[in-house]
C-alpha cells in the first residue's frame, strides 16, 4: 500500500490540476477518493496552503461557479451605481438558481468574500449622476479650468472649495448597508436622501487650511423676517492654525436659501480682501441655485474672487469636501452625539443642544490641514491633474473598471448591461405622459380623458395664479396710487399754508393775500404786519407765474 501524500505535495498535485483547468471541486472530490482523505481536509490543505483560508466551503448553498458569478454581479452593480443591499442580493440568489436565502447568509457571505466586496452605508445619488453624457461635460470643464489655472497661476491658498454638509444625528446616509467591491474609494447609490435639521457651510483652501465655516440653523420668523432664536456656539473662535472663524444664520428651513448664500459670500469677500488685500482666489462650489445668483457673482468678481462651478451631477465624485472631510464629519458626528444624547438625558439638558456640541467636536476633528489636502489632491484639483479628474469621472459614471485579469471582462459586461438597462429606462421615461387627474372609483377613463382632465387642472391652476398675479398687481396699483394721492395731499397743503407763519392753512377765505401762480400765500394776521406786506411785495415783483 502506497503511503499517503503530504501536505505540501497533495497541495503541489491539487494546484497543478487546477491550473489546467479542472474544476475545483472535482478536484477535491477526486483527490479525497485517492488519499482517503475527508474532503473538508482536502480543501483546507489547499486553501491553507495558496493563503486563501475558507475560499469556499464545499458544503454551502451555492456552487464555486455560482459564488464567483454572484460575485461579479455585486461588483457590477456596484460599479454601476446600483449596489446591492443584502436582502436584494438574496433575491438574485432566488432569481437566478431559485435557492432561497435570508440576510443571515447574505452577511455570511460578504463576510467570506471581504478581500472583494464590502457592506457600507451609501451615499445617495440622483438618477442623473449617472448620465454617461455628463463625461463629455466634465472634457470641457477640464480643459476650460485648465486652460484658468495656467492663465492665473494660483497659488494653493488661493484655491477654495465650498460646500453644505447636512447635519443629522445618523450622518447623510441611508438606513440599509449595501454590498460594494472592497476597493472602490466610496459607497454611492442611485436613491434618494434622507431629512435634515441643520446644514454646515464651509470654505477650506487648496493648501490644506479650513477658511471659515457657517451653520445654518432652523428658526420661525414673524411677517418682519425677526424672530427668537435659541443658539449654543462653539467656544473654539481664536484664530490659530488648527482653529478658524465659524458663523451663524437661521432660515425657515436649516437649509441655505439665496438671500443667505448672498449674505455669505459678503462674509467671505470681506474675510479674503482682510487677509489678502489686493489678491485674486478661485471658488469651486456646485451648481445649486443660491450658488449662482447673477448680482452675487458680479460682486464677487470686482473684488477678485472668481465663482467656479462643478459639471452638474459630478459633485459626488468632484466635490473637494464631500471627498473626505464630510465623510469624517459624518464618522464622527454619530459616535459624539450618541454620548452626549445620553448625557443630555442623564442631566435634563436639550439634546439638541447636545447634538450641536457634537457637530463642533466632529468638525473640529474632521477639518485638518492633512484630511483637507488629501481631498483636494484625491479629486485632482490641487495640484492640478486633469488626468485624475476624467479617471474618476470614468469610474464614477460606470464607464470604466479596475482591472481583475479574465474576470474583468465578465464584469465589464455585467456592468455595460446595467448601464444599458438605466439608459433604456431613462429613454422610456421621454416616451410617455405623464400628470394628475381627479377620478372616481368604478369609473373607466381613457386616455384622452386623462389628458384632457390634467390639461383642464394645469389650465386651471395657471388661471388661478394669473388671477392671484393680477390680483396682488391690483393691490400694488392701488397701494401706488394711494401713495400718490396722499402725497399730493401734502403737497397742496404745503402750498396752502402761509408763507409767513407756516402754522394757518388756507382754507378759502377772502381776506388772504393769494398770488396768481397759486404756490404763494399769507395770512391776514400776517398780512396786518410790515413784513407781512413786504414778503407779498417782494414775491409779487419777482414771479413770473402768476396769473
Amino acid at each position: 500500500m502506497e503511503p499517503a501524500p503530504t501536505s505540501s505535495e497533495l497541495l503541489r498535485d491539487m494546484v497543478a490540476a487546477v491550473a489546467n483547468g479542472e474544476p475545483v471541486l472535482h478536484v477535491f472530490a477526486r483527490f479525497s477518493a485517492s488519499t482517503g482523505f475527508s474532503t473538508s481536509k482536502v480543501r483546507t490543505i489547499y486553501y491553507n496552503g495558496r493563503g486563501e483560508r475558507n475560499k469556499h466551503n464545499a458544503n454551502s448553498l451555492l456552487s464555486a461557479t455560482e459564488d464567483q458569478a454572484l460575485l461579479y454581479a455585486a461588483q457590477a452593480f456596484s460599479y454601476a451605481n446600483f449596489a446591492l443591499s443584502r436582502s436584494q442580493l438574496g433575491n438574485l440568489v432566488r432569481s437566478l438558481w431559485g435557492k432561497t436565502v435570508g440576510t443571515t447568509w447574505a452577511r455570511a457571505w460578504v463576510a467570506r468574500h471581504r478581500n472583494d466586496v464590502s457592506a457600507r452605508t451609501s451615499k445617495a445619488l440622483s438618477d442623473k449622476r449617472n448620465a454617461a453624457s455628463t463625461f463629455g461635460e466634465v472634457k470641457e470643464w477640464v480643459s476650460e479650468l485648465g486652460e484658468f489655472l495656467q492663465e492665473k497661476r494660483l497659488p494653493p491658498w488661493a484655491i477654495f472649495n465650498y460646500d453644505e454638509c447636512r447635519l443629522v444625528t445618523q450622518g447623510n446616509r441611508l438606513a440599509v448597508k449595501r454590498v460594494h467591491a472592497a476597493d472602490r474609494e466610496r459607497a454611492n447609490v442611485a436613491s434618494s436622501r434622507g431629512a435634515t435639521v441643520a446644514s454646515l457651510l464651509s470654505f477650506v483652501a487648496g493648501d490644506g487650511a479650513p477658511f471659515l465655516s457657517v451653520y445654518i440653523f432652523r428658526a420661525r420668523f414673524a411677517g418682519d423676517d425677526s424672530g427668537a432664536a435659541d443658539f449654543v456656539l462653539s467656544r473654539c473662535q481664536s484664530r490659530t492654525r488648527s482653529s478658524w472663524p465659524r458663523f451663524y444664520g437661521w432660515t425657515d428651513t436649516g437649509f441655505l436659501d439665496a438671500a443667505t448664500f448672498g449674505a455669505v459670500m459678503d462674509l467671505f469677500r470681506h474675510e479674503w480682501e482682510v487677509r489678502n488685500p489686493g489678491r485674486e482666489c478661485l471658488l469651486l462650489g456646485d451648481q445649486l441655485r443660491a450658488h449662482r445668483q447673477v448680482e452675487v457673482v458680479r460682486s464677487a468678481l470686482k473684488h477678485g474672487v472668481t465663482c467656479w462651478w462643478l459639471v452638474a451631477n459630478t459633485s459626488h465624485f468632484l466635490q473637494v469636501l464631500d471627498d473626505k472631510c464630510f465623510a469624517c464629519v459624518k464618522k464622527h458626528l454619530p459616535v459624539l452625539s450618541d454620548q452626549n444624547i445620553v448625557d443630555a438625558l442623564l442631566t435634563n439638558k436639550s439634546a439638541r443642544d447636545c447634538v450641536l456640541q457634537a457637530a463642533y467636536e466632529a468638525e473640529r476633528l474632521s477639518f485638518t490641514h492633512t484630511t483637507i489636502r488629501a481631498s483636494f489632491r484625491s479629486v485632482g484639483l490641487v495640484p492640478w491633474d486633469p488626468t485624475r479628474v476624467l479617471h474618476l469621472a470614468r469610474v464614477n459614471l460606470g464607464m470604466d473598471l479596475p482591472s481583475y485579469g479574465v474576470a474583468d471582462a465578465a464584469r465589464a459586461a455585467a456592468a455595460a448591461v446595467i448601464r444599458l438597462s438605466h439608459d433604456r429606462h431613462m429613454a422610456g421615461k421621454k416616451k410617455v405622459v405623464a400628470g394628475r387627474a381627479a377620478v372616481e372609483k368604478r369609473r373607466i377613463y381613457s386616455a384622452a380623458d386623462l389628458v384632457a382632465a390634467d390639461r383642464a387642472r394645469v389650465a386651471a391652476k395657471v388661471a388661478t395664479e394669473n388671477a392671484k398675479a393680477a390680483k396682488d398687481a391690483q393691490k400694488e396699483a392701488t397701494k401706488l396710487q394711494v401713495a400718490r394721492d396722499k402725497a399730493e395731499q401734502e403737497r397742496q397743503r404745503m402750498l396752502a399754508t402761509c408763507r409767513l407763519c407756516t402754522s394757518r392753512v388756507h382754507r378759502g377765505g377772502k381776506l388772504w393775500s393769494v398770488c396768481g401762480c397759486g404756490r404763494f400765500r399769507v395770512c391776514p394776521m400776517c398780512m396786518k404786519q410790515s413784513v407781512g406786506k413786504a414778503l407779498v411785495a417782494a414775491h409779487v415783483m419777482g414771479c413770473l407765474q402768476r396769473g
